[in-house]
């Protein structure tokens, strides 16, 4: 079967490679051998290796995505569940591993929760809604062989290219006939094998799933086609050489490499003291406290405390950790095959040194004592590690004499006999484990302890901590200490991050948990360090003048996505970018790939190509609709090159099921943002949440999911004009100021646009013509959702490149169409969306919302207003006192329905009807002054002898009823 691969080369069937390849790997092997395929994993058993090529052919012919041959041949012919098991194996002919590349069909996926190896892959149909993290894979093939380079085993015999991977083999001499004498030692073989190849994966900071080390394992055969995700690429040999090798040098290549990766304990130094002292110093029946510690302690304890972080975890119990000022990736392991061990794998872990094994004595002495053991070891029995301590006032010397038998100091003798002590019992089942304490700080004076604060904010420990215009704010990420969700809703989601206001509290708590907090004690004739917490007032002062701490720098926002700077250049290095004050903090996972400076015409269009794909399915009412998804979707890669504010964007349908809320996501799933299921309808409650949003979560795309009837709200108006966003929180006497630099994004069917609004509203419509859309099938992507998280990395470089090319073409704009606050967004938007031959307008005039409906109402409120006054002079208590709400005896001048909709529900509900909204009329009013309809305006006059604002009606030309 022939077919064209994603690259526009034919690939057909080798039957001369797959028959050869049946041959290298089981022409010597007793048995039979096992060929099974994607849909058909039970496959079929062959006895003879060109009926095996034959199965291989009719199975090419009816365009199986994979076909894979068993590594041990099968002892029996009989039927078997599946492929069998590993005692069913025959014979081993080779050793292997699997390393899957970067690319299609190799997103591995967990879910948050996760804490086994295992990784889950999502169908194309999958459809339910659970959130992934994605592992790092080797980017390419060099990738991969370095890999296997760095695990110091012998050269492979055969590189094989399964398209998605490498398969290195190390081909035996001769097939390992196994039986029940040598199974357990074949299997155990092949599954330190993997765990070695595991461990220098890690050390380059990639994922290896050593799932694959099972004797029962499938392997593509060469010569085949691997048509995962639809492509099609040619199963090959890559490589080869002539080397093949017994057991026995297998066994001892992988011997040497674990003993280099986990050597032994070195031997003790004699005379050691006892505080740290190994087995081989102590009399029997004492535990040192560096030994317990190695017995009792978790790594967590020791890791965490030094900001060390869990990466992932594998089903043996291996760990791996991403060392502190990394934002991900793997730099050290602990447990790797089957030591208690911390193993380095960075050379910027200082001060841990790179390719280097710890216990966990050693590695707390070293994070937390700069290696100072004794001191180390000492602490550790102040916390109740190791045999009893001696009394306060007892000589340690003499302890240890009473123990080892003899003067420490002495030349070396028999041991006289100790009074064995029992060591401490182990801790309850579910006991919470300690939390491990070293004296680190001094916090005995706390002016001393603000000083040493005020240099410390801002890096080390602290780097997290940052200044927000005027207060002092920290960034948790999801599941990290500290991010608390604004809401209990399920139903609603804050984003990858948060950015949280510090408090002497809070602060305090911190350096507690985080650094040795300790106060000198006198004790005897000595000084001795007690362990202590953080005084609140030491933490107090800095946090008063976040102005005068030197190393504290200025948060202008956070950002999930690389971006581009105002220079064009695009930020794309996690951390810090103090030429933007933007904190870059990509989510675990996320690959974006390198975007050239001077993108080709070529790889413009193929970045058009793939977002045009994502969106494909949407039936879009006009091209200048699409434009206008598109350029909101360019928008939070924008905000330091045109900042905000920008429209409210407005996604439309004519009925539940369009897919406007999943076009909204697809946003969110790029760029990472809030989601609120609703908008609420209450002024003052929507004026708390947006200062919730901006003050506290990350995300740059906020979505109010299913808006219904009339969308008026004066405080959303007012949030789209401003940069800025001041409110004062509920209970609290002081305001908050915060960045506007979001793209709001609403969702809803039919939406009735009103007030200030339309004009600061982007538009975008679909619409499927036909009933129940949400019945629709035969979508070019069935789980788009899924699909565009797994090329999230692809689809942020495709718009990434539309900019970058757009500035390289010398940032061409279209001519000026307005020249209000959004003229130099749009305008920009328009411009990129052209260089790369995109059909639409960006904000078209066929898209913008008709406000015909609100001016008619506002037409009538002048109208009412004009003949009540007949141009005189009024004030919005007057004009409210004179609403007639039809219990007066005498009515009034103004018609109750005169008002507009929002300011009569207001007053409805307020205790004193009309008369008890003057206030909310005034903002209205100063809000719409000098704004025509009808041929009437609005128009300040002054005040009143009370100093209260005066309004007055004005008359346009053309109007003949001028008083």
């Amino acid at each position: 079967m022939t077919v064209t691969a994603g690259h526009g080369v034919d690939v057909t069937l080798d039957l001369t490679a797959v028959r050869r390849w049946l041959g290298i790997l089981h022409g010597d092997s007793p048995g039979h051998v096992h060929i099974c395929s994607t849909g058909d994993w039970a496959g079929r058993i062959f006895g003879d290796l060109d009926a095996a090529t034959r199965y291989v052919q009719h199975l090419d012919a009816e365009g199986r995505e994979g076909i894979y041959l068993r590594i041990t041949s099968l002892a029996t012919d009989r039927t078997i569940g599946g492929r069998g098991g590993a005692a069913d194996s025959a014979a081993l002919p080779a050793l292997w591993a699997d390393l899957d590349l970067a690319g299609p069909g190799h997103n591995l996926w967990c879910k948050p929760d996760c804490t086994t190896a295992h990784v889950h892959i999502c169908p194309p149909d999958c459809a339910t809604e659970h959130s992934h993290t994605t592992r790092e894979l080797p980017p390419d093939e060099a990738a991969g062989r370095a890999v296997i380079a760095a695990t110091g085993l012998p050269e492979p015999t055969i590189w094989v290219h399964s398209g998605g991977g490498l398969y290195p083999i190390w081909l035996l001499d001769q097939p390992w006939h196994l039986d029940g004498t040598n199974l357990d030692q074949a299997k155990d073989l092949a599954k330190r094998w993997q765990a070695v190849i595991e461990h220098a994966a890690a050390s380059h900071g990639w994922w290896y799933g050593r799932g694959v080390g099972d004797l029962a394992r499938v392997l593509r055969i060469p010569g085949t086609v691997n048509r995962k995700e639809s492509l099609a690429r040619p199963c090959r040999i890559v490589g080869a050489s002539p080397h093949r090798y017994t057991v026995a040098q297998l066994q001892a290549a992988l011997d040497t490499v674990m003993a280099r990766i986990a050597p032994p304990e070195p031997a003790p130094a004699v005379g050691t003291s006892l505080i740290a002292a190994p087995t081989g110093t102590r009399a029997a029946g004492q535990v040192a406290p560096g030994e317990d510690f190695n017995v009792r302690a978790e790594w967590s304890q020791i890791l965490t405390p030094a900001g060390w972080r869990e990466h992932y975890r594998s089903d043996d119990d291996v760990t791996y950790w991403t060392r502190p000022g990394k934002p991900t990736g793997i730099s050290a392991s602990t447990n790797a095959l089957g030591t208690d061990k911390l193993h380095v794998f960075t050379t910027s872990a200082s001060p841990l040194e790179g390719d280097e094994s710890y216990s966990k004595f050693g590695a707390y002495a070293a994070l937390h004592f700069g290696g100072d053991h004794k001191q180390a070891a000492k602490a550790l029995g102040n916390q109740g590690y190791g045999s009893p301590l001696p009394e306060p006032g007892h000589d340690q010397a003499e302890l240890i004499r009473g123990i080892l038998g003899h003067d420490p100091d002495a030349s070396v003798g028999i041991a006289a006999p100790a009074t064995p002590t029992q060591p401490p019992a182990a801790a309850p089942p579910n006991t919470p484990p300690l939390r491990i304490w070293a004296p680190e700080q001094e916090v005995t004076n706390p002016a001393v302890a603000a000083d040493w604060l005020r240099e410390e904010l801002g890096r080390g420990r602290l780097s997290g901590m940052f200044r927000r215009v005027d207060a002092v704010v920290h960034t948790p990420r999801v599941g990290e200490d500290g991010y608390v969700p604004l809401t209990d809703d399920a139903a609603n989601d804050d984003g990858p991050a948060q950015i949280r206001p510090v408090t002497d509290s809070t602060l305090a708590s911190r350096i507690t948990y985080t650094y040795g907090c300790y106060r000198m004690v006198k004790k005897g004739e000595d000084w001795e360090p007690v362990q202590a917490t953080f005084p609140r007032t030491a933490a107090r002062i800095p946090l008063d003048v976040p102005d005068m701490l030197p190393n504290l720098r200025t948060l202008r926002g956070v950002v999930h996505t690389p971006i581009v700077r105002p220079d064009g250049s695009l930020l794309e290095e996690p951390g810090y970018d103090p030429a933007t004050g933007l904190l870059h903090l990509p989510e675990p996972g996320l690959i974006v790939p390198r975007v050239p400076e001077q993108p080709t015409s070529s790889d413009v269009a193929d970045a058009v190509k793939l977002l045009m794909e994502m969106i494909d399915g949407f039936p879009f009412v006009s091209e200048h609709y699409r434009a206008n998804y598109l350029g909101a979707l360019l928008t939070p890669l924008l905000r330091s090159l045109t900042p905000p504010p920008y429209k409210l964007h407005a996604i439309e349908a004519h009925q539940p099921g369009s897919g406007k809320t999943l076009l909204a996501q697809l946003a969110r799933l790029i760029h990472g943002g809030v989601f609120r299921a609703e908008l609420p309808e209450d002024d003052a409650e929507l004026r708390k949440q947006i200062t919730a949003i901006l003050s506290i979560t990350t995300g740059p795309v906020v979505i109010l999911d299913n808006v219904s009837g009339a969308l008026k709200s004066s405080t959303l108006a007012g949030l789209l004009t401003t940069s800025l966003w001041d409110d004062r929180p509920l209970g609290s006497t002081s305001w908050t100021r915060s960045t506007n630099d979001r793209l709001w994004t609403v969702t809803g069917n039919n939406i009735s646009i009103g007030g200030d609004l339309p004009r600061r509203t982007i538009r975008t419509v679909i619409d499927p013509g036909q009933p129940n859309p949400e019945l629709r099938t035969g979508f070019a992507i069935g789980n788009l959702e899924g699909w565009v998280t797994q090329r999230r990395g692809d689809l942020l470089h495709a718009l990434l490149t539309l900019v970058r090319a757009w500035v390289a073409a010398g940032r061409p704009l279209p001519v000026e169409r307005a020249s209000d606050s959004y003229a130099l967004w749009v305008r920009t938007v328009e411009g990129i969306l052209g260089n790369a031959g995109i059909g639409g307008q960006f904000d078209h005039a066929s898209t913008q919302v008709d406000v015909g409906t609100d001016d008619d109402e506002w037409s009538v409120f002048l109208e009412a207003a004009h003949k009540a006054y007949q141009g005189r002079e009024w004030t919005a208590k007057e004009l409210l006192a004179d609403v007639d709400t039809g219990i007066l005896i005498t009515p009034g001048k103004v018609p109750l329905e005169a008002l507009p909709d929002e300011l009569a529900a207001k007053a409805a509900k307020h205790p004193k009807g009309p008369a008890g909204i003057s206030k909310s009329l005034g903002w209205w009013l100063r809000n719409r002054e000098g704004r025509w309809a009808g041929g009437l305006a609005v128009r300040r006059a002054g005040v009143d002898v009370h100093k209260v604002q005066q309004w007055q009606i004005h008359v346009g030309q053309g109007r003949t009823d001028t008083p």
